[in-house]
């Protein structure tokens, strides 16, 4: 009696827990020099929670965006901010200085080529993507020709 008590509990507890719902095609184990990492291909499920923050789970994560030189620049205080992110339509590219002299950006694929470019001459400037293909871009911001800042942005 008392086996067949502890039995339905902890059937009865099963039933309360929760994990995370993956059926991936193949996967493995990836081991380097740095240390080691375990990897998922194909996941069939994507999920999105939401509560008090989000949490995602799934491939293709959707919020990437990446200062990718001088952070600790001071002299023109950057910010790219992306309209969803990522963006399908409109890159809003938002200087918080109000010294805009002789500021301009250019948007390269990653093979190089110069897919977009242009001056700034107002604090948000609308970089237009709906022609671009799917991929990432790298968006460069230059005062007189010196590279200020470089950002990663993503295009759905």
């Amino acid at each position: 009696m008392r086996n067949t008590i502890l039995v339905a509990c902890l059937l009865f507890a099963t039933q309360l827990m929760d994990a995370q719902d993956a059926i991936p095609t193949s996967g493995g184990d990836a081991t380097g020099s740095g240390g080691t990492s375990s990897y998922s291909v194909g996941q069939l499920v994507y999920t999105t929670t939401t509560g008090n923050g989000t949490v995602s789970q799934g491939v293709q994560q959707s919020i990437e965006l990446f200062t990718l030189s001088n952070p600790e620049l001071t002299t023109v205080n950057l910010t790219a901010v992306t309209y969803p992110n990522p963006t399908a339509d409109v890159v809003v590219l938002a200087l918080t200085d109000a010294n805009l002299v002789g500021i301009s950006y250019a948007m390269y694929d990653l093979q190089g080529r110069v897919v977009a470019k242009g001056l700034v001459t107002q604090n948000n400037t609308q970089i237009g993507m709906q022609s671009l293909a799917i991929g990432t871009y790298i968006l460069k911001v230059n005062q007189n020709n010196q590279e200020l800042k470089t950002f990663k942005i993503i295009k759905k």
